[in-house]
């Protein structure tokens, strides 16, 4: 029995985009805090949720495309 490694992929991004959108609002949030409360200075910290909260954004809209595309 082969597993078509592509198609689980896309099944899973599929089920997961919710989940991905979640986690990037509360990366943002924690970003967006984190950086109000630094006075406006840019760290490691926050420049690493900034763009966790991107990947996951991109994840989610990934699984989103994947969730509506045609068969």
């Amino acid at each position: 029995m082969q597993i078509d490694w592509q198609t689980l992929t896309r099944r899973w991004l599929a089920r997961l985009s919710i989940s991905f959108f979640v986690i990037a609002f509360f990366l943002g949030w924690e970003g967006y805090k984190r950086f109000n409360a630094t006075g406006g200075a840019v760290d490691w910290r926050t420049l690493l949720d900034f763009v966790a909260a991107a990947l996951s954004l991109i994840l989610g809209f990934t699984g989103v495309r994947e969730r509506h595309r045609g068969e």
